[in-house]
């Protein structure tokens, strides 16, 4: 069963990029889909397969949901789990473990790969990783495999033997996968993907004009793709609370959330417009002077493609908790605790200009907007061109 979406076609025969995902998470997804856009003006087929789909209803189901359900009911069982297989060989016993339950789910896995018989397979989730390092020590497949990590912090779960480069957040990302065993020439620099319209800026006046909103300062308040976060009590905040500014609210693909922010809106003056899922964030944030957000790894790159300010709020123990402290220690964002008091805090940040400036300075330094363009040159030059 070929599970895979045509994502650019070219007229020439060269062999697509396959771009591996899995969607457990919205951001993975994004990810592969930044770095397939880049592929465009490279006319580079590129091919996008959700690595999940290659597996049992069943075991798809469970995979994606007791994630969610995990890091939305118990956070802190996640962040110990997080922290406890975070230094673990990827030829421990539990590792093998989790290979052998993954490939007892994966029948139409390799069958996919050789159907779509790519030049190269770039993974940017760490399922394939683990799946594709296994088939290569067996010599099923001959192919560079390479990752994009996309998160600030490289969980052990990246590491494997037989992938051919590692592409990071930050520089620090790059020493800490050395520090667990991969070699510093496989690692690379690049910023985590995001779409190519990140790269592109309007004025705020210009952008809040064009999507009907009030020409006010304006907060962004965006919970996750899976509509997740405290933003109902954000909102209630601003019951009491004399608010000069205009909010944004987008709930993600929560049906639920949207509708009870919906009714919260209608009760209070402040200006608010409340989206479910959006295909145009990079609108939103063209048109926002804060972006009060979760710190999940590809809204923060976009959000710092776009050199917004950031206040932060219910990092995920493990991998958003250190995206969060990655931020606040290279000062781009603020972290907000007292959800009941959102209203208040925002007002603090958002009237202090010297704050914003300073904030949107500190982006724009460690923004990676053209990093999906890199990460396919690269791959191209390194893997494809001598093939041709």
């Amino acid at each position: 069963m070929n599970t895979s979406k045509l994502v650019q076609t070219s007229e020439s025969s060269r062999k697509p990029l396959l771009f591996l995902h899995a969607t457990a998470g919205a951001g993975h997804t994004r990810a592969a889909e930044a770095l397939a856009s880049a592929c465009a003006p490279l006319d580079l087929p590129a091919q996008l397969v959700d690595t999940l789909d290659c597996m049992n209803k069943t075991y798809k189901r469970m995979y994606t949901k007791s994630y969610i359900k995990l890091v939305q009911k118990m956070p802190a069982l996640w962040g110990y789990l997080y922290n406890k297989y975070d230094n673990e060989p990827f030829d421990s016993k539990s590792a093998k473990m989790r290979l052998l339950f993954s490939k007892l789910n994966t029948k139409n896995f390799l069958r996919t790969i050789r159907d779509i018989d790519p030049a190269a397979i770039v993974c940017t989730h760490f399922l394939p990783l683990e799946l594709l390092s296994g088939l290569k020590r067996r010599r099923k497949i001959d192919l560079p495999i390479i990752a994009v990590v996309t998160d600030i912090s490289p969980h052990s779960f990246w590491v494997f033997p037989h992938i051919d480069r590692y592409y990071v957040a930050s520089a620090d990302s790059q020493r800490e996968l050395q520090t667990k065993g991969i070699p510093v020439e496989q690692i690379q620099v690049s910023g985590i993907p995001v779409d190519p319209i990140f790269a592109m800026k309007r004025p705020a006046r210009q952008a809040r004009a064009a999507l009907g909103l009030p020409e006010k300062p304006t907060v962004l308040l965006m919970s996750g793709g899976f509509g997740v976060g405290p933003m109902v009590e954000m909102l209630r905040s601003f019951a009491d609370t004399p608010a000069n500014c205009s909010l944004v609210v987008v709930t993600g693909k929560n049906a639920e959330l949207k509708e009870q922010c919906e009714e919260i809106a209608a009760t209070l003056s402040v200006d608010i417009t409340v989206f479910g899922f959006v295909d145009f964030i990079h609108d939103l944030l063209d048109a926002a002077d804060l972006v009060v957000t979760k710190p999940g790894g590809l809204t923060l790159s976009e959000i710092l493609a776009k050199g917004k300010p950031m206040m932060l709020v219910s990092p995920i123990p493990g991998q958003e908790q250190r995206n969060c402290e990655y931020l606040l220690e290279h000062g781009t964002a603020t972290r907000l605790y007292d959800f009941g008091d959102a209203a208040y805090y925002i007002g603090q940040v958002l009237h202090d200009k010297k704050l914003l400036r300073k904030m949107s300075l500190a982006a724009r330094q460690i923004a990676h907007p053209h990093a999906a363009l890199e990460i396919v040159q690269d791959v191209e030059s390194r893997y494809l061109q001598r093939k041709q």
